[in-house]
């Protein structure tokens, strides 16, 4: 089996005005042509058709309306853009109609998320998560306009629009022959050479009007070093954005690697629970129960960052909606905010990639760490929100598990690892110790149970296990994994790493950050506090220090463990080289 990565590689800025009207033609036109294919019996026959999405239009009526020139490949590059948006729908429609048969006849409240999910999940059919819950967001804005549920999903969707000209290039003839795109990369000079045909007026009429550039790329190293385990498809064209909202242009080449096969025997797991706090806890446990590992907990390291973007947007979002209002949406002043909301959108777009990004690094490489069969994790569609769902820690977590599971399993498929999910319930109310049931409270420094406090005691006082509230997910997660069914097997218990003492880690230090407190104080507060930012998962080889693997997402132990721990570790586990190009390599103790 193989699968893509994809090496987005930076065109030239002094050619941006020719990008400029390549990007806003190819918006131009696949709006045209989208928009005159938005019915139902498109999107039945785009459903159906198991070839390439272009070859399911006609190659010339599209674009008999447009007084335009536009090259062959170029026309079959746009429907293939459209074609696969249309099939994109087509598996929203379906999941709408699904959905149809269970939702209530009032307006969707929190309780009916889950009550949805768990009845499609009886009724055996598996739904992206992402569908679902995007889904379940319109639905409930289109309940709020009408006071009913739309009768079909085209009453609830409008025809999509391109807000960008992205132009797949995979319906062109290839490298050496495309008529829309050429590419040609030279192993001896470590040079990439790129030919690209753009038009030269914004509306060309004739085939002189577009014409053929020719680009020399090098320097990147990461470009050289994944060309070494696989070949280059043909690029997406796309404009990208610098944190400060400005526009450059790329081209993102897929390249073709093949996937490491996953064994079919899996007896030691990374189990993971997402939290609402933390974005990811993760512990190896074996199908035995032994756990191998100390729990460890993953956290973006700027969440306060992006809570000041949000408020910063929603504060934007607010001023331009009271211009709107005000009939003054023509205006310098509403232009000028306009400018000021799309920066600080594109920030929040940049962080949010980051997040994942990097907490999926980070999960990789503790898989690659422990030499685990597979990583296990919670059936998003188990995703329960808090009582304060509308607060930024509820968006985090809604959009950030699903795009950290897929960021994991794109990796995972590079690196050997399997990734399994389960469906379990009461995960964080179980005792994984003894099986008991247990509660919830705010810290380890309270006692009265809280639903969404983030600390775990068992409520058997024979065994008296507490912990971390995720930590006990996790292992509750590697728990259903190992049963024979999708419940918690109160028969099957884990156990700590070996015979070593732990010490559970609190929430009840002080205020100050670890760096700026002396080492005495860090020394008596051992246990107190998660501070995050020492974890250390990566090495790459002959380099002086170890750093995180996942760039701004770190890693905290869960636990502080003693100085007497037998092989003199500070329980961060040891290290793995090369992490962050997925490869399963021998680890050395740090």
């Amino acid at each position: 089996m193989s699968d893509h990565l994809s090496l987005p590689i930076r065109l030239p800025d002094e050619e941006d005005n020719r990008f400029e009207r390549l990007a806003i033609l190819t918006q131009r036109v696949a709006n045209h042509v989208l928009e005159d294919h938005w019915t139902p019996v498109h999107l039945d026959g785009i459903a159906d058709a198991s070839h390439q999405a272009w070859k399911y239009f006609d190659e010339h009526e599209p674009f008999e309306e447009l007084d335009l020139y536009l090259p062959s490949r170029f026309r079959r590059c746009i429907l293939q853009k459209v074609g696969e948006t249309l099939r994109s729908h087509a598996d929203r429609r379906d999941a709408f109609q699904s959905i149809q048969s269970v939702l209530p006849e009032h307006k969707i409240r929190r309780i009916h998320r889950r009550r949805i999910k768990e009845q499609l999940w009886d009724d055996g059919d598996y739904l992206s998560s992402g569908y679902v819950d995007i889904l379940i967001d319109q639905l409930t804005s289109y309940y709020d306009r009408h006071g009913a549920y739309p009768a079909t999903y085209f009453e609830m969707q409008d025809c999509p629009e391109y807000d960008s000209g992205v132009l797949p290039f995979s319906a062109d003839d290839g490298p050496t022959s495309g008529q829309a795109v050429k590419y040609q990369y030279d192993a001896d000079s470590e040079m990439l050479i790129i030919r690209l045909k753009t038009p030269d007026t914004p509306s060309p009429e004739t085939r002189g009007d577009w014409s053929w550039t020719e680009y020399e790329r090098d320097g990147y190293e990461a470009f050289h070093e994944l060309l070494s385990y696989g070949d280059l498809s043909a690029p997406e064209f796309q404009l990208s954005r610098r944190k400060t909202g400005d526009a450059y242009y790329e081209l993102s080449f897929p390249v073709e690697v093949d996937q490491i096969e996953t064994n079919d025997d899996v007896d030691c797991v990374l189990a993971l629970d997402a939290g609402m706090r933390k974005d990811m806890t993760a512990v190896v446990v074996t199908d035995d129960g032994e756990q191998l590992s100390q729990p460890h907990f993953i956290q973006f390291t700027d969440r306060d960052g992006m809570r000041r973007l949000h408020r910063e947007r929603t504060r934007l979002n607010d001023r331009l909606a009271a211009l709107r209002r005000d009939g003054r949406s023509h205006t310098d002043e509403f232009a000028h905010i306009q400018s000021e909301y799309e920066r600080v959108n594109s920030k929040i777009r940049h962080k949010r990639e980051q997040l994942t990004h990097d907490v999926a690094n980070q999960v990789l490489a503790l898989a690659l760490t422990y030499d685990v069969n597979a990583i296990v994790h919670e059936d998003l569609r188990s995703l329960s929100p808090p009582g304060d769902e509308g607060t930024l820690s509820w968006e985090l977590s809604s959009w950030a598990r699903r795009e950290i599971i897929e960021n994991i399993e794109y990796r995972a498929d590079c690196a050997g690892v399997a990734v399994e999910r389960v469906y379990p319930q009461g995960t964080s109310r179980s005792c994984p110790r003894c099986g008991s049931t247990g509660h919830t409270c705010k810290s380890p420094d309270h006692q009265q149970e809280h639903w969404w406090g983030g600390h775990f005691r068992c409520d058997n006082a024979r065994c008296g296990f507490e912990g971390d509230r995720d930590y006990i997910g996790a292992l509750n997660v590697a728990r259903v994994f190992f049963s024979d069914t999708d419940e918690l097997d109160h028969g099957f218990t884990s156990s700590y790493t070996g015979d070593c003492e732990t010490v559970l880690a609190g929430r009840s230090a002080g205020e100050r950050s670890a760096a700026s407190r002396s080492t005495s104080e860090l020394a008596s507060d051992a246990g107190t506090r998660l501070t995050f930012g020492s974890g250390i998962v990566a090495y790459e080889p002959d380099q002086a220090a170890a750093t995180a693997g996942g760039g701004s997402a770190v890693i905290a132990p869960a636990v502080a463990v003693p100085e007497s721990n037998a092989d003199g570790s500070d329980g961060r586990g040891p290290v793995v080289q090369q992490c962050t190009r997925f490869i399963r390599c021998a680890t050395e103790s740090y």
